[in-house]
């Protein structure tokens, strides 16, 4: 009775947030599947936001790892709170409630830190696992295990496969100029493109080949240019094959000489060679 309680709780909230988010369930419903065609998934469609058993509502283990990526890479603050093997609500309350997190992996095996577990009559025990050794990160799914024991030794099976086999390189470190951009009409002749983040290529153990081909995508550049900001992408080639890719962004500002400046520039560059800042 206390989980069912429990439970009907955690569903109430997942209902609460998505109306505090789109007004209704459904709407919020609308825009879940709508972020399933922006990724691309071809076999996920929800009909509701707590994850029970409906009718058409379905995914696949494949989909459900690309969920996970997109949460772990473009929401990583997750894995402070899908990390946290236990902890208090309402703590400093006469009402305060012990919540022990239901992934066992965290204290079971080296590096998990997130990121999900489920149990439905339907789709039975599931779990969304990711852990981290080394600077590598895998992802593993396991879905429809009818107990609880059996998915959690399915899933240490399946990083201990991934972490034997697989390994990480960076090729170039977060904040490595990759190419200079000319400017004209600006305060600055140029600026370094930089690596928003390092640029890691994942391999097979027994990949013999680890020669890499680098293609440089720059976007048009509008000024004002600030620091920081996206002006590119470096894109990462084997065999023709794209491995990896990195975000580029500006090392400095940048802004656009009005007419008097740039008279001032063509006066001085004249007299005494060009004078803008490099």
């Amino acid at each position: 009775m206390t989980f069912y309680c429990f439970l009907v709780r955690v569903t109430d909230a997942t209902v609460a947030m998505a109306e505090y988010i789109s007004g209704t369930e459904e709407k919020f419903v609308e825009r879940m599947n709508e972020k399933v065609e922006e990724l691309g998934l071809k076999h996920t469609h929800f009909m509701n936001s707590t994850g029970l058993d409906e009718e058409n509502h379905y995914s696949s283990s494949y989909d459900m790892a690309m969920i996970a990526r997109e949460l772990v890479v473009n929401h990583p603050d997750i894995i402070r709170f899908s990390s946290i093997y236990e902890d208090y609500l309402r703590e400093g309350t006469d009402r305060k409630f012990w919540l022990v997190n239901t992934n066992k992996l965290l204290r079971q095996y080296e590096g998990v830190d997130g990121l999900k577990t489920g149990h439905t009559d339907d789709a039975l025990y599931c779990l969304a696992t990711t852990a981290r050794r080394d600077g590598l990160r895998l992802i593993g799914i396991v879905l429809g295990e009818k107990e609880s024991k059996v998915r959690n030794q399915e899933m240490i099976e399946l990083l201990d496969y991934g972490f034997s086999n697989v390994k990480i390189k960076t090729l170039k470190k977060k904040g490595d100029s990759v190419q200079d951009i000319s400017l004209e009409k600006a305060d600055k002749k140029k600026i370094s493109l930089l690596l928003k983040d390092d640029l890691n290529v994942v391999y097979d153990i027994d990949d013999k080949n680890l020669d890499y081909q680098y293609k440089i995508d720059v976007s048009q550049v509008k000024l004002p240019i600030k620091k920081g900001d996206i002006l590119g992408k470096i894109r990462v080639f084997q065999e023709k094959n794209e491995v990896t890719n990195g975000i580029l962004i500006s090392n400095q500002d940048a802004y656009s000489l009005n007419y008097l400046e740039l008279v001032i520039c063509n006066m001085n560059s004249i007299l005494f060679g060009n004078y803008i800042e490099e």
